[in-house]
């Protein structure tokens, strides 16, 4: 472990405190060194004219050059209207609306320039994380902002009572014709300790040209090199991206500054790109290490087995700051306490686990996910690392209590809280969230697999909840069960995370919980369904029979019509999930052969996609067929609230962008997608699947698959940069909205522009690709178990 992060954990009483950044390694603290090539004031600080105002506030223009903005933190009433609330006029996924200070760009000379400037003094008495969202209109040829109003917005997270110099860069957002420059407030509410009013003054206001990074394709900047910043496991393959001229580098130990390893850089040419390529994986030596080559010298890494276990605890970190109903020091007091879930008579307080993103809603089959991979991370170093074996366990007890207590009994349990506010904690009054509650057998049977984890995670440590895990696993079991022999495939619900699984996710869900329960409870009973949900299982696999250029995918049901497709959440892992704990229960079972099989299968599937995203190691989305956008169903699942007929021409568009495989076939990099955009849980997702197959098969190749996905999500990637915020080097902000900039965010991931297939990930925090979310953790921790055991 890192000598000064060793002392911070332990100045945290190991994360019982928020753990904080090293500022000086962020994208916005080099990107303030740069140099400024042209600038232009954009307002002189005293003209109130090229101002307009929208929503509730007041402001005023201070002899010191300044324009200072106040309202409200909260409001006795909703907006009329808000961006992506559901109804906001009802409250229904709301703030307490906005105030928006727009200054007119209209005749400015803009031609020259990609990067918005300003300072800004948030001075907001009791708010632990203010924000200012930034926005600019754009009338050129491309409409800024886009349909969905993703691009355009810059949420950036301030420090209260001092001035902030925040910087944009605009390079590859459409920028032509600039006609307004736009600072809102949101107003999210009062946590315990936030005041009445908020209040932010703003100055110096440019527009200004610098040379910006690369944020889009999968070229890296000139004469750099990109990794995994924070390291690699001695084992396996350890390679780093190039675009360079040099012909060689050299690893040198960043001790003793002596080289320990030289070696040509490989020249690789494929449908991306040229790229050099860097392969040190005969260096498998613990220690702290860097790159040499032509006149580039890179930041240091680590190689070493227990290198992750540092990025553990800042996930763990992030995890505890996104507790629902907790007080956190620095971040939030007890939250949501008004949050409530009604079922048969009863009213159930919906609060606790941890909140889905950074609006704070709640999602109680994620926070199953997160649970189960807390469990998993805790088994692989239950005899490694006692102090943070014992911390999983904690951060995972806090997720089991309130899984176990959002059941009702009867197979209704509260399962979700679409909410993006601070609420008072007093039931009755108007600011109020009716949690939704449900009989999902998706669900149940996932709840049933991770109680059954649970249960034999607490066996030792606490046998009374681990007996009261078993009972409620197998209750759960029963219920999915008869809900789904009546019901089948649910009507997916816009709020649910699992309203996209298709029937072959059903099987494999129900197959995982019934192994999972037969192997903790040796009970005969969950024998039949075991075996009838791995059979239907199967059933939904490409074998090859459709004479398809990859086979081994999943499709949506028996019929074979539609393949198995994320563009947000993800459960990629469900079916190797699934079919490996049936190995596991049953090894000596005839059928036994059939499921390696398909296990193999899926393997070798996963095995030929990592070439089209070569040189660099992340998943692509999967294969695809031209005639899926006909599955009206699917398609309105997978991708809730988008209109099917008005995105068809913009779906068929993006499969022409994918890579061809003929006869109808493409790969997509990344998903077809169009609101929701991200490909963290994606990607992690299949990395699991990886990670699980490796470890069960000993297969190198699928282990370096797994680890991989980490490694892209710690800098080997286009855009150099560390996915999860104080990990590694090179990592920046993230749209935080209410929680504030976290040690261990990870964001919702690296998206696409409009219809392409190329990596993008511009400087700009705004929802969904940005956006924190406390899925890709959970996948990540899935994945490091599998990688540490």
């Amino acid at each position: 472990m890192d000598i000064q992060f060793e002392t911070k954990l332990k100045e945290s009483l190991y994360v019982h405190y928020p753990l904080e950044a090293d500022a000086e390694k962020t994208v916005e603290y080099r990107s303030l060194k740069k140099p400024v090539l042209h600038r232009i004031s954009l307002w002189d600080g005293t003209d109130q004219k090229p101002w307009t105002f929208d929503g509730e506030g007041t402001f005023r223009i201070g002899a010191d050059g300044t324009l200072a903005l106040k309202t409200g933190a909260r409001s006795d009433h909703w907006p009329g209207k808000e961006v992506r609330a559901m109804d906001a006029a009802a409250g229904d996924y709301a703030t307490f609306g906005s105030y928006i200070a727009r200054l007119d760009l209209r005749g400015r000379d803009l031609s020259r320039g990609n990067r918005i400037y300003f300072q800004i003094r948030p001075a907001c008495p009791g708010l632990h994380s203010p924000i200012v969202r930034v926005g600019f209109v754009n009338t050129g040829k491309i409409k800024i902002p886009d349909v969905y109003s993703r691009e355009g917005f810059n949420a950036i997270n301030l420090k209260n009572f001092e001035w902030n110099t925040c910087a944009w860069e605009i390079d590859t957002i459409a920028h032509d014709r600039i006609e307004e420059i736009s600072f809102e407030v949101h107003r999210y509410g009062k946590e315990l300790s936030t005041g009445d009013e908020l209040f932010f003054e703003l100055r110096d206001i440019q527009f200004q040209e610098v040379q910006c990074d690369v944020v889009h394709g999968w070229q890296c900047a000139e004469e750099t090199a990109v990794f995994s910043s924070s390291g690699y496991f001695c084992g396996g393959a350890k390679t780093a991206v190039a675009q360079t001229t040099a012909a060689d580098f050299t690893v040198f130990n960043g001790e003793t500054e002596k080289p320990v390893f030289s070696g040509p850089i490989d020249r690789v040419e494929n449908i991306h790109g040229a790229f050099g390529v860097m392969d040190f994986s005969s260096v498998e030596t613990p220690g702290t290490y860097y790159l040499c080559f032509g006149n580039t010298r890179t930041a240091s890494f680590r190689i070493g087995d227990t290198v992750f276990e540092d990025t553990i605890w800042k996930l763990i970190n992030f995890l505890y700051s996104e507790r629902c109903g907790y007080p956190v020091s620095g971040k939030h007091g007890v939250c949501h306490a008004d949050v409530v879930a009604k079922h048969g008579g009863l009213t159930l307080p919906y609060q606790g686990g941890w909140h889905d993103a950074a609006d704070v809603s709640q999602q109680t089959v994620q926070s199953a996910e997160i649970l189960h991979a807390l469990l998993q991370t805790a088994e692989a170093l239950k005899t490694k690392n006692s102090f943070l074996y014992n911390r999983l366990m904690e951060e995972a007890n806090w997720g089991l209590d309130f899984i176990l207590r959002m059941r009702f009994g009867d197979g209704y349990r509260a399962s979700n809280a679409g909410i993006r506010r601070w609420t008072d904690g007093l039931i009755g009054n108007m600011d109020d969230c009716e949690a939704g509650v449900h009989n999902h057998s998706f669900e149940n049977f996932i709840m049933s697999a991770v109680e059954a984890t649970a249960a034999a995670a607490f066996a030792e440590k606490d046998q009374p909840l681990s007996w009261k895990c078993l009972d409620a696993a197998k209750e759960d079991f029963a219920f999915a069960i008869k809900r789904f022999n009546e019901i089948g495939v649910e009507t997916p619900i816009p709020q649910e995370h699992a309203g996209s699984a298709g029937l072959s996710q059903y099987y494999a869900a129900a197959c995982w919980a019934a192994a999972l329960l037969f192997q903790n409870s040796g009970d005969p009973s969950f024998l039949e369904p075991l075996l009838g949900f791995a059979r239907k299982l199967l059933d939904c696999q490409e074998t090859g029979e459709a004479q398809a250029p990859l086979k081994g995918f999943f499709y949506r049901d028996e019929t074979k019509k539609t393949i198995v497709h994320f563009s947000h959440q993800a459960r990629d892992q469900i079916f190797v999930q699934a079919l490996a704990e049936a190995c596991k229960a049953l090894p000596d079972h005839e059928d036994k052969a059939l499921w390696e099989a398909g296990l193999k299968l899926f393997g070798n599937y996963l095995k030929a996609l990592t070439s089209y995203t070569a040189p660099y190691g992340m998943l692509p989305a999967g294969i695809h067929r031209a005639d899926e956008i006909d599955d009206r169903d699917a398609f309105e699942r997978v991708h809730p609230r988008v209109d099917y007929e008005g995105e068809r021409k913009n779906y068929a568009e993006q499969l022409k962008q994918g890579i061809p495989l003929g006869k109808e076939y493409c790969i997509r990099c990344f998903p077809v997608w169009f609101s929701f955009r991200g490909n963290s849980a994606i990607h992690l997702s299949m990395g699991k699947a990886a990670s699980i197959l490796g470890n069960y098969f000993k297969d190198h190749a699928l282990l370096n698959i797994a680890r991989e996905q980490l490694y892209w999500t710690l800098g080997k990637n286009p855009f150099g940069q560390s996915l999860i915020y104080g990990e590694g080097s090179n990592f920046g902000q993230q749209y935080t909205a209410l929680l504030g900039e976290t040690v261990g965010e990870m964001p919702v991931g690296v998206q696409t522009r409009g219809n392409e297939d190329l990596p993008y990930w511009p400087q700009a925090n705004i929802a969904t690709y940005r956006e924190v979310w406390t899925t890709p953790p959970g996948r990540w921790l899935w994945i490091a178990a599998d990688l540490l055991s």
